[in-house]
């Protein structure tokens, strides 16, 4: 019984193919059980075809059989058990695709699902399967029997008739994942505004506004996000920056104040001496020496 740690690293080009941030693979084994530990980068459907799968996360444990196929969400630690049939042999078509696909997915069919708000989804979920489900991984496993290349775009077309499907089927599921990547999106696009401007002289007034929220969203978002006020967080960075500035020996207090995000050099001395209990001068001094 083998344990492996898995990296889901499977998107990549594909014969020269333009990256399309999807990847189908035919995934056959022949052995009785296989464990793995997961470190789930990417979303992915597990279609099974063949055998019985359990899946374990730190809330819940499913098993299923080719009756029902998994919608793993990106971002997981999973534990899975792969028993094969009664013939020996473990048979799967993966799906993997990043949150890029998915975003631009319900940007471009913005009216398949209904919008109501619910946060709450599991990290994995399942489906079942009806004569459509069985007929498109008939159509997966024809395009990428004997080890075929599947076009890169016809990879995309592909998931994207799964995701039609589930939205039509499943409407209230898919909502809910809908609204997972909105919000992951809006956090990831949150984090690259605030840590790209730890040195600049800019209010949490002006980033709230840069993120298109009120102030008190923005607050409420940035304490969700890094567990720390944003007063406190961005005195904290801009502060480790000075220390690191100071180090190098090469610039005098007084001209870095700018380069921290302070608009005089009495403020950052004044923040300075509260979290050190030093002037930047002293402390310069004292680790040159």
């Amino acid at each position: 019984m083998s344990t492996a740690i898995i990296l889901d690293d499977y998107i990549s080009t594909i014969s020269g193919e333009p990256e399309m941030g999807v990847r189908i693979i035919n995934h056959i084994t022949k052995s009785d059980v296989i464990r793995n530990k997961i470190v789930l980068q990417n979303y992915l459907f597990s279609l099974l075809v063949e055998g019985t799968k359990g899946v374990h996360t730190a809330h819940n444990s499913i098993t299923i059989d080719n009756e029902r196929f998994l919608l793993f969400l990106s971002g997981n630690y999973l534990m899975t058990e792969k028993i094969a049939s009664s013939d020996g042999r473990f048979q799967s078509v993966l799906i993997f695709f990043t949150q890029e696909v998915l975003h631009l997915f319900f940007s471009k069919y913005v009216d398949v699902i209904s919008e109501t708000l619910n946060e709450s989804f599991e990290q994995v979920q399942v489906f079942s399967k009806d004569e459509f489900l069985y007929n498109f991984i008939d159509s997966l496993l024809l395009i990428s029997g004997n080890g075929k290349k599947i076009p890169a775009t016809l990879q995309l077309i592909k998931l994207e008739e799964l995701l039609l499907y589930l939205c039509h089927h499943y409407p209230e599921k898919m909502q809910q994942l809908k609204m997972r990547v909105s919000i992951s999106r809006t956090e990831i696009e949150m984090k690259k505004l605030v840590e790209s401007n730890i040195g600049n002289n800019i209010s949490l007034d002006e980033l709230a506004f840069l993120s298109n929220m009120s102030l008190s969203t923005f607050k409420r978002k940035f304490l969700k996000l890094y567990a720390i006020a944003p007063s406190k967080w961005f005195l904290q960075k801009r502060m480790e920056l000075a220390t690191t500035l100071l180090k190098t020996g090469k610039e005098k207090p007084s001209e870095i104040y700018f380069k921290v995000g302070y608009e005089s050099h009495s403020s950052f001395t004044h923040s300075f001496k509260q979290v050190f209990g030093l002037t930047p001068t002293e402390y310069r001094e004292k680790i040159i020496i």
